[in-house]
């Protein structure tokens, strides 16, 4: 069984806890929410993480990539899916469609919808970021309201 510690980073918005083990982060759960039981707390083997999400509530652009991330349990289409999501730049949105065919599955956009709730890791691979073929913010499994006020933090171009 993976190992598992927790940090809490105090923001802004609110108290984001942190679950990582070894591999990298685990998850990211936003102000409010929290997982079932608890976990032992422990020093973020990272330490500019607490600082660079800060920043990034500050409105600067932070490269998240060198920040590990620790993928276990997620299906094949969903890890493609979120390498290709954690490319998108800051400021910028891209479609359900155009994700899944970055993934390789042109024809599953509505898959990487339901692949997106599962992204344990927001802000790092900014789902928020992924948008309806309209242009509308579309669907986020974080809490009510974020997504458009981390895509107006970025400047992004939504509806």
């Amino acid at each position: 069984m993976l190992e598992l510690a927790s940090y809490n980073v105090e923001t802004p918005h609110g108290v984001f806890l942190v679950l990582f083990s070894r591999i990298g982060i685990h998850e990211i759960y936003f102000p409010g929410s929290r997982p079932d039981h608890e976990y032992p707390q422990g020093d973020l083997p990272w330490p500019r993480f607490k600082e660079d999400l800060n920043r990034y509530f500050a409105g600067e652009a932070i490269n998240w990539n060198p920040y590990p991330l620790d993928c276990t349990g997620y299906r094949l289409f969903t890890s493609r899916l979120l390498d290709e999501v954690r490319r998108i730049p800051h400021g910028l949105v891209c479609t359900y469609r155009d994700v899944a065919a970055r993934a390789g599955s042109p024809l599953a956009w509505r898959a990487a919808g339901q692949a997106l709730k599962a992204n344990r890791h927001p802000i790092v691979v900014p789902c928020h970021r992924v948008i309806s073929s309209g242009g509308g913010l579309g669907g986020f499994s974080g809490p009510p309201g974020w997504k458009k006020m981390l895509l107006d933090l970025e400047g992004a171009p939504v509806k």
